[in-house]
């Protein structure tokens, strides 16, 4: 899996690209947990290795159109911030989903813990592609200009003017810095 992410995560960064990402990851996280439905305790291990390889898509689509979006979103002055909000909130995810996996697990490994992990990550799955395919947001060919249907809404972002019109910075200034100080 950390081999997939490493070997994606390169070309895919260097595209600047954001909805793209997002989709394939959604769409390969629900293709992984399709694949964890169906694995057993008498499963092959070479099933678990393609599940696996599966979620090193999802891996490296995630985290490159996440901190793609986040370059585009937060002002310049406040990458640092929202830098270290986005490693938080990575943070408190995998803590969750070690909460998820010890309720799950908590009589030990199993064929129905397992199964019963898999429907939550359907769950979630499903909840992340809607959130990717609704969000008008993602549909910005260039910061702070909505695409029109004649558009690659998926084109390279020109990397000279990202942080020139960030989308929305009146609600990501609340966001990335709650605690910003006026100094008027």
């Amino acid at each position: 899996m950390g081999a997939v992410s490493a070997l994606l995560s390169h070309p895919l960064a260097s595209r600047n690209l954001v909805r793209g990402p997002l989709l394939a990851a959604a769409v390969s996280m629900l293709l992984g947990t399709v694949g964890i439905l169906l694995l057993t305790s008498h499963s092959p291990a070479i099933a678990v290795v393609l599940v696996s390889l599966v979620f090193g898509v999802t891996s490296s689509a995630t985290t490159v159109g996440n901190q793609t979006a986040l370059y585009l979103a937060a002002p310049p002055d406040q990458i640092g911030t929202a830098s270290g909000l986005f490693r938080t909130f990575g943070y408190l995810g995998t803590i969750t989903s070690a909460v998820i996996g010890s309720i799950v697990l908590r009589d030990g490994a199993s064929d129905h813990g397992l199964h019963t992990l898999g429907f939550v990550l359907v769950a979630a799955g499903l909840a992340v592609l809607l959130l990717t395919v609704l969000d008008r947001r993602l549909m910005h060919r260039t910061p702070g200009k909505v695409a029109d249907s004649s558009e690659n809404t998926d084109a390279p972002m020109n990397t000279a003017t990202m942080n020139a019109a960030p989308m929305n910075t009146a609600t990501m200034n609340t966001v990335t810095n709650p605690c910003k100080e006026n100094h008027a």
